[in-house]
């Protein structure tokens, strides 16, 4: 019983570190969509002025702030689970 527990917990922990991978590629696909409509916008005609302002004050601190969260769900969400995962795993080998 204690086994199929350990192992339910650890195919759940599995499935959240897959959760964050997509996540993370999904965060970081939204800033560059953001960058290019941004450069859209121009293409098509918005005031130079106005759309470098924008760029420069607005689309580069959210993309920032978009790779700085992916960077940290790398850095510290997804070790924490594979921490939890090995922990379970220890636990299981010695059950």
């Amino acid at each position: 019983m204690a086994r199929q527990a350990i192992q339910n917990q650890i195919a759940l922990a599995e499935d959240l570190k897959k959760y964050l991978h997509g996540f993370q590629e999904r965060l970081s696909a939204a800033g560059q969509s953001y960058k290019n409509k941004s450069l859209s916008l121009y293409e098509a005609g918005m005031f130079d002025e106005f759309q470098k302002k924008f760029e420069q004050e607005f689309v580069q601190q959210t993309t920032l702030s978009i790779s700085q969260v992916v960077e940290r769900i790398n850095d510290c969400d997804i070790p924490f689970i594979e921490r939890y995962i090995a922990k379970l795993e220890d636990t299981l080998s010695v059950l």
